[in-house]
């Protein structure tokens, strides 16, 4: 079977590196004191978002479908869980942007990449 290769556009780079470096910032948001108040159940499901939205990332840099489907299912779940636990200040607000220009350009891309792992 012939491996298509498909050459990643600019964009997708550039969101990488945005997505890489934002997932860090909220991988040491996980520990903090407004999260632990929200629910005791609240900081494992918020990490463990932030892992998979890291993971989806890195499907997305290596042009995979399943990157893009991970992201998109997963920003969706953490603005539904967010706007049912009432945290969605304005850190939220702007992951809520982010995530979705960066949902829109990934989805843009959709058919140039590959299926399978």
């Amino acid at each position: 079977m012939a491996k298509i290769i498909h050459d990643r556009p600019k964009i997708i780079s550039i969101l990488g590196v945005v997505g890489f470096v934002f997932s860090a910032g909220q991988i040491i948001a996980i520990s903090a004191p407004s999260i632990r108040d929200v629910a005791s159940w609240y900081p494992i499901l918020f990490g463990s978002i932030i892992c998979l939205r890291f993971i989806s990332i890195i499907g997305v840099w290596h042009m995979k479908k399943w990157g893009a489907e991970l992201f998109t299912y997963v920003s969706l779940t953490k603005i539904i869980i967010q706007l049912l636990v009432d945290d969605f200040g304005l850190s939220a607000k702007i992951d809520c942007g982010f995530s979705i220009v960066f949902i829109i350009t990934f989805l843009f891309y959709y058919k140039k990449m590959a299926r399978g792992l």
